[in-house]
């Protein structure tokens, strides 16, 4: 329904209908359409998350912190160029949640999934870390929260003017690269000889 008829249109009666169901059986499994909107999206991305970072643990994903970024996300935005409207949908409806008595409503599935994507971002920095390739003195967690906001900006303007896979992935490697080169990258690094300069290379 959503597909055919659009996000708007498209309303949790007809859902039912269409499903074979009572109208009040599918509000015992999502209260409004956003939720239910929030739910089906979740699912494919959580399989999406599940494969990506399966292949960088797994060794199937060679290079530094950036391509490995670059390889889950891409996997996300590739997603989101089948279902741009839903996609862009599901994005706007996580950022203007609404409040009751001044708390954010919980989504419940999709909070889950939001924690698992940060631990494993945070998990893979962290290995960075381990390495010596991001500077251990860095707060694991910020950055990863750093990385995180930059996709979501990211993949939300994408949505909204482009959903050119190819030219939306390129703006968020170039994003990325920045933030990591601030994280420690050589870029920021003085040379010997130059620290009374200020000079950098």
């Amino acid at each position: 329904m959503f597909t055919e008829f659009g996000y708007q249109r498209a309303s949790m009666r007809e859902i039912a209908l269409r499903a074979g169901v009572a109208t009040g059986t599918l509000f015992l499994y999502a209260p409004d359409k956003r939720n239910l909107l929030l739910w089906i999206v979740n699912d494919d991305l959580a399989r999406v998350t599940a494969t990506t970072f399966g292949d960088v643990k797994a060794g199937r994903v060679p290079g530094d912190l950036l391509e490995q970024l670059v390889y889950v996300f891409q996997a996300r935005y590739e997603y989101g160029s089948t279902h741009p409207d839903l996609s862009l949908h599901a994005l706007q409806e996580i950022v203007i949640r609404p409040n009751v008595n001044g708390v954010p409503v919980s989504y419940g599935e999709h909070d889950r999934q939001v924690f698992v994507m940060r631990e494993q971002v945070t998990d893979l920095v962290r290995e960075h870390q381990r390495q010596g390739r991001i500077r251990a003195s860095e707060d694991v967690g910020a950055i990863a929260r750093l990385m995180l906001a930059i996709y979501h900006a990211a993949i939300r303007n994408w949505l909204r003017d482009s959903c050119d896979v190819a030219q939306g992935v390129a703006e968020l490697r170039l994003l990325l690269r920045l933030a990591i080169e601030g994280c420690g990258g050589p870029s920021l690094s003085l040379s010997k000889g130059q620290g009374d300069t200020g000079s950098s290379v």
